[in-house]
């Protein structure tokens, strides 16, 4: 695997290579400065499986460094970790906001570290294949062999506010280390997914989930929050920000939303897609729940939530 490690202490990244070195992991490239990084990503010829960023640095800090290393094209997708000292509710908010991965706090404990880097390689893997369907759905003909199951937590194109549900894990993941942060979550799932991905082929029911998803970027513009699709039809929220959330306008305002797409689904004789939003569940700083469960309690919440009523349409005059 080919990393590369940014930090302005270069004796952090000696400790950094040898922690690497004894994980077996020894392709690494080190730079003193963001613009070092930013300079060495846009001119290396065969593209770093692996970033690994310091938050505190002159100049531009990580969490910037992260968010400019997103628009470079071919590190869209890269694994990026946050690797610091810096370990408040703000720096780890704004660093998986800005497209973080995985977030380690300094000094490095070997066993998380050796688990963590041994994560990164595995999704390394997935990249692969979830860069291969990518190219795949940007074709413009019909010759489209995309596969992946229902269960399969993809990444949606042209989805600029969502991130890997791997990464909202470790988010939460980070906070239950943490042990002292509050956290709230809800739901928003597809209920009739199942149908559409049976009735569809994958590169429809892909743009599916791509119209759902703008919906859901647009109604949530205002909140301050993490979205991530965590296969299934379920898009996951996550914030400290949500105790306010009511559910059902946001349910309503979501569905109305889609009816905007339902010309497209009638021509492709397709369902069109109902949402269901799921109550708000949260931990407090008192509870002993690991924060990772607020994730699973919160996709439960809206699959087991009542139908609600089928209107019944106008008779005709």
């Amino acid at each position: 695997m080919k990393i590369l490690a940014v930090d302005d202490d270069p004796i952090f990244l000696d400790v950094l290579r040898e922690a690497l070195r004894a994980a077996g992991y020894t392709d690494l490239t080190t730079v003193l400065s963001p613009q070092d990084a930013l300079y060495t990503l846009e001119r290396q010829g065969e593209a770093f499986d692996c970033i690994l960023l310091d938050i505190q640095m002159p100049v531009m800090n990580g969490v910037d460094l992260c968010a400019r290393v997103r628009k470079l094209a071919q590190y869209r997708r890269t694994p990026i970790l946050m690797i610091t000292s810096m370990s408040t509710r703000n720096y780890i908010d704004d660093a998986f906001a800005a497209g973080a991965t995985d977030y380690i706090t300094k000094p490095l404990d070997t066993t998380e570290f050796r688990a963590r880097i041994g994560m990164v390689e595995r999704l390394v893997h997935e990249q692969l294949r979830a860069a291969l369907l990518e190219h795949q759905i940007g074709l413009a003909s019909g010759m489209v062999e995309l596969q992946f199951d229902l269960e399969t937590p993809v990444m949606i194109p042209g989805f600029d506010r969502g991130i890997e549900y791997l990464a909202l894990q470790n988010y939460m993941l980070t906070l239950g280390i943490k042990g002292s942060y509050a956290v709230s979550a809800f739901a928003i799932t597809i209920r009739n997914a199942g149908v559409i991905y049976r009735k569809s082929t994958p590169l429809s029911f892909m743009n599916m989930l791509a119209d759902v998803a703008s919906i859901i970027e647009d109604t949530l513009k205002t909140e301050q929050a993490l979205i991530a699709y965590a296969g299934n039809g379920v898009f996951v929220v996550a914030s400290n920000g949500l105790a306010g959330t009511d559910c059902e306008e946001l349910e309503a305002e979501i569905n109305l939303g889609i009816e905007s797409f339902e010309s497209i689904y009638l021509a492709d004789r397709l369902p069109v897609p109902q949402v269901r939003v799921g109550e708000v569940v949260r931990n407090s700083i008192f509870s002993r729940e690991r924060s990772a469960r607020i994730l699973e309690r919160a996709i439960s919440a809206a699959q087991d939530k009542p139908e609600a009523k089928t209107r019944k349409p106008l008779a005709a005059a």
